[in-house]
């Protein structure tokens, strides 16, 4: 199995770990003793970083550098929601662009985190399979990834199982799945499934991963859950009125980050949210307007240390749910 001292060694992310630097020693001024603590780098590389910060013009007096909105954004983020670190990156111009942008981050935040002998836990989703294409290719030793959500009948980007194995293959690590519809037809055959002992091992597995990521859908027609017909779309309503905000991992949950009281919560073959929070780090990736209360709702049902965002979209969430002091 994973071991754990790994995941418990890394430091915080950024988008820019030079600037945030920067902006710890110069704007909230932190020690370089505890900057190299926050983020479990050597005090040399904390000094080096800050004698180029002020060679390359990073800081005049004040933080001279196009990051500087998106590390203030990173700051409150990780005040407000208590997050061990926030990545926020550019909004793109074209919507369309924004998975990938996110998917990027995402990227570079796996190839920083998973080391030899780590279990990453992973969802699915447009934005996890976007990260696929910036995704380093390595040979990791005793690695594993395990899939978070069951699978579907088809190659597509829309089968959850697909980024789990995928991003296995880029890692060099090996790749474990729920071997079973992502929704069944009763309570009792999720069970019953459940019950067998190879997805027992998987199960064991994923609620011992060192790190876990996953992003989460909206509720509306065009969220992937219902645009894919991975759920029907005449249960879109009755979940808004059972207070439904947010799919996560497949199960539906309200504003408090809890499964709604719904028949289908109880046929998603998927790790649930309660287990997921309980895993030593857990990086949720999402962006968009349209995402807000569900963004909100899931930092709250896996207890996420890491969000990987977009600059708009930070500053919405933040507008949306201000720090209550």
């Amino acid at each position: 199995m994973a071991n754990k001292s790994n995941g418990s060694q890394l430091g915080m992310v950024s988008s820019d770990l030079h600037v945030k630097i920067a902006w710890l020693y110069h704007v909230e001024g932190m020690t370089q003793e505890a900057i190299a603590n926050l983020l479990k780098i050597s005090r040399i590389r904390v000094m080096r970083s800050l004698s180029n910060s002020s060679k390359s013009k990073v800081v005049v007096t004040t933080i001279n550098a196009s990051a500087s909105d998106q590390i203030a954004l990173e700051r409150m983020l990780e005040t407000r929601w208590r997050l061990e670190s926030a990545v926020v990156v550019p909004t793109p111009s074209e919507v369309k662009n924004l998975e990938r942008s996110i998917g990027h981050a995402v990227a570079r935040f796996i190839d920083e985190a998973m080391q030899d002998g780590m279990t990453l836990a992973i969802g699915g989703g447009a934005t996890l399979h976007s990260s696929l294409d910036y995704l380093e290719r390595r040979e990791l030793q005793r690695a594993s990834v395990v899939g978070l959500v069951g699978g579907l009948p088809n190659s597509r980007w829309i089968n959850p199982s697909i980024v789990a194995s995928r991003v296995a293959q880029r890692l060099g690590a090996e790749s474990y799945q729920i071997t079973a519809p992502v929704i069944v037809d009763a309570p009792d055959l999720r069970d019953r499934l459940w019950a067998q002992p190879t997805l027992q091992d998987v199960h064991e597995r994923a609620c011992q991963a060192d790190l876990a990521i996953l992003t989460v859908g909206e509720m509306a027609a065009t969220a992937t859950v219902f645009n894919h017909a991975i759920a029907p779309i005449d249960l879109l309503q009755p979940l808004r009125e059972a207070g439904a905000v947010a799919n996560i991992l497949s199960y539906f949950v309200n504003r408090d980050g809890v499964l709604v009281d719904h028949e289908i919560n109880r046929r998603i073959m998927a790790i649930p949210p309660t287990e997921i929070a309980a895993l030593p780090r857990v990086v949720l990736a999402a962006g968009g307007a349209h995402k807000i209360d569900a963004i909100l709702a899931a930092l709250t049902a896996v207890r996420a240390q890491v969000l990987i965002t977009d600059l708009a979209t930070a500053s919405q969430l933040l507008a949306a749910a201000p720090d209550p002091g």
